[in-house]
């Protein structure tokens, strides 16, 4: 018998927390991308939006910046497809609560941290998807942008995409499982509404004006339209805006994490 395998349990070296996190993500991954009626709703209700309010207008073609108008809304769209993408992913983990398998993920060397991770690539992978498909379809109809606009925006969805996901997992953990998915629902809508996701701020009453900067998606709304409109317009209260929600997020996360595998 070798020495390793001799070593008693108390003298061996602990395994890191973050082993096992690759699997969980590729798994996760998986299971969201493989799931035909969550990844149609999220990729056909953006293009049927997008085809209800950029595409074959009269203002379609008109250029602003480094997009013309049908573009801005694509990715408004595609931004919209990403947050519900995440945020059901998120939200998932309500069922493994319910089935227990988050609790037996307690018993794993994975840390709390780590599997927040993993769920977080998880759910930025599957909007990659959600963003490719989207923009594909604009681009065969009538969308137009900038070879550098199209990958920034694009990188810029994928990026920002881990509020949406935060937020999901936020839901799935701290509120009961049967009610996980509603609240997700509620906070994701009403919030891409107050944001200006849907109608440009300058078309919503003041009052609306004055609370949009403070809702969780104004900075990502924002900021995913700067590789169109351009960088000078660039505000550094939008980031703080994405930071400041993603923490609260992602803390309540992992306290609800926490709280649940330790009763």
């Amino acid at each position: 018998m070798s020495a390793a395998s001799a070593a008693s349990p108390a003298t061996r070296a602990p395994a890191s927390p973050m082993r096992g996190a690759g699997r969980l993500a590729w798994y996760s991954f998986a299971k969201l991308v493989t799931n035909p009626f969550s990844l149609a709703f999220a990729i056909a209700l953006p293009i049927l939006m997008y085809l209800m309010f950029g595409a074959n207008q009269d203002y379609s073609g008109i250029w602003a910046g480094h997009a013309n108008v049908a573009a801005t809304v694509l990715v408004n769209m595609a931004l919209y497809g990403a947050v519900m993408t995440t945020s059901s992913a998120g939200a998932n983990v309500s069922l493994e609560r319910t089935s227990g398998v988050t609790r037996l993920f307690a018993l794993t060397p994975l840390g709390p941290a780590a599997q927040i991770a993993a769920r977080v690539l998880a759910g930025i992978g599957a909007a990659g998807v959600v963003i490719g498909v989207t923009y594909a379809f604009g681009a065969l109809t009538g969308s137009r942008m900038e070879g550098p606009a199209w990958a920034m925006s694009a990188l810029l969805l994928v990026v920002l995409a881990v509020l949406p996901t935060v937020l999901g997992l936020a839901a799935g953990f701290a509120v009961r499982s049967d009610g996980a998915f509603a609240a997700t629902s509620i906070v994701t809508v009403l919030c891409s509404f107050l944001s200006g996701m849907f109608i440009p701020l300058e078309q919503m009453g003041s009052f609306f004006q004055s609370t949009a900067p403070w809702t969780p998606f104004h900075g990502i709304v924002q900021l995913v339209q700067l590789p169109l409109t351009g960088w000078d317009g660039f505000r550094w209260s939008w980031v703080a805006n994405y930071a400041a929600w993603t923490l609260l997020f992602a803390g309540v996360a992992v306290w609800g994490q926490r709280r649940d595998t330790g009763r």
